[in-house]
């Protein structure tokens, strides 16, 4: 038998159409009713025993009450009707259709509920592991980062450093506190306290890049045509513009980096370009689960994304259109 044949056989044995099965029970249950006069043939025990097999998957498989309910009542009324056309009696041929079929059949669906209770534990296990876990990030990273803004604070208040240091030091102790704010956000989410609004509700683009210069890239921000206005566009720019910088100083360490922002009247294109690495720098490998990230985000504000290497460095380019939904 080819596969293509024995596909209706195997997705029937698999249980996957229980109201089947259950018609299946209720014809041989009554076939076994109709022969049961006055002695009790061993086929009829053998119909009732296949019946009652069948009639118990297709409990335990069914998903819903009201086909079954509907088919077992089919049944009871064949009954009668058989035994009035036959002669037999209907009582016996009620009493297999319901110890055949309507008893298995209910042992089935208790057990279909056990699984899914069984499940449902499961469920609320897993959901309780990953809040305990998220609460030991909490604790953990929470705990690393207060002491490197601590640290960052200290450096900053020491006199004996120049400006330029303590400024650094500044910067550093607003960037641990504010992951310190995001993480409380994302295990907040993993907790499943509610949704979060992730990403920065006023993007700043211009303060991304001088961040970025004041930790010691060397930045180039170029703006051409109008500013958007609207903020999921906006955010959109931001988070590209913030993938470009990051890539740059993980993957090329020295290099020079320019961000071109093209507004019209249609789209914006964003251009983060990398020249190539100081290759006396140690560089760190990466996932590429960034840009995968930053890819979804742009399909969902209507917009597209380029990525590849560009005479030794790295480019990336971003179209969104203007006004896009994010």
């Amino acid at each position: 038998m080819s596969g293509r044949g024995s596909q209706p056989v195997r997705v029937l044995a698999a249980g996957v159409y229980p109201q089947a099965w259950l018609v299946t029970g209720v014809i041989l249950s009554l076939v076994a009713g109709q022969g049961m006069r006055g002695v009790v043939p061993p086929w009829a025990v053998a119909l009732c025993v296949v019946a009652a097999a069948v009639a118990g998957v297709a409990g335990r498989r069914a998903r819903h009450v009201g086909g079954a309910a509907a088919i077992l009542g089919a049944g009871v009324v064949s009954a009668i009707a058989l035994s009035a056309v036959t002669g037999s009696s209907w009582s016996v041929t009620l009493l297999v259709v319901g110890l055949a079929c309507g008893a298995p059949w209910l042992g089935g669906r208790y057990l279909h509920q056990q699984d899914e209770l069984a499940d449902e534990a499961a469920q609320r296990a897993r959901l309780q592991e990953r809040s305990r876990i998220a609460q030991d990030m909490h604790d953990s990273l929470g705990h690393e980062l207060n002491l490197l803004a601590l640290r960052a604070g200290a450096i900053e208040m020491d006199t004996t450093l120049t400006s330029r240091h303590q400024g650094a030091a500044s910067e550093l102790r607003a960037g641990a506190s504010l992951a310190i704010t995001q993480l409380a956000a994302v295990i907040g989410m993993l907790r499943g306290d509610g949704p979060v609004a992730w990403g920065p509700t006023s993007p700043d683009i211009a303060g991304l890049v001088r961040r970025a210069a004041d930790a010691g890239m060397d930045m180039t921000l170029e703006r051409n045509g109008p500013e958007d206005a609207a903020i999921p566009v906006v955010r959109c720019i931001h988070r590209v513009i913030q993938e470009g910088i990051t890539n740059a100083a993980r993957h090329a360490p020295g290099s020079a980096v320019t961000v071109k922002i093209d507004s019209s009247a249609e789209e914006t294109q964003v251009t983060v370009i990398n020249t190539p690495p100081n290759m006396s720098l140690r560089r760190r490998p990466g996932s590429q689960t960034g840009f995968v990230a930053l890819k979804e985000r742009l399909q969902a504000c209507g917009g597209t994304l380029s990525a590849g290497p560009h005479h030794g460095g790295f480019r990336l380019i971003a179209r969104v259109p203007r006004g896009g939904a994010g």
